[in-house]
């Protein structure tokens, strides 16, 4: 499966990248332009296909992440669990899970 780079220097405009362009008020070939300049990342995975849809990058707007995992000092997957629960109310743009110590189920 290729990447959304890949595609776009290929100038295939994919669903993800007429998704950032609506969301950000540009045209899908700019937005395509862009990600296949390296200015503009979309995070997608396929083995997630209802995941939220956002780009980051040069001239697009500012967008909030969240992290939450263990440590090997604190291994708490309630206390993960009740970060991420805030951070979707709170309606950030991404979360990411970086555990680095004990698994977070």
């Amino acid at each position: 499966m290729k990447t959304q780079i890949e595609l776009a220097r290929q100038g295939v405009i994919t669903r993800e990248m007429r998704c950032v362009a609506e969301d950000e008020g540009f045209i899908p070939e700019e937005i395509r332009k862009r990600v296949a300049e390296g200015k503009v990342v979309i995070p997608c995975n396929p083995v997630r296909p209802n995941q939220k849809t956002c780009g980051i990058g040069e001239g697009l707007r500012t967008k909030v992440n969240a992290s939450i995992g263990t440590s090997s000092d604190i291994v708490d997957v309630e206390l993960e669990l009740r970060k991420a629960k805030i951070a979707e109310e709170e309606h950030v743009d991404t979360l990411m899970e970086l555990s680095a110590g004990g698994i977070l189920i």
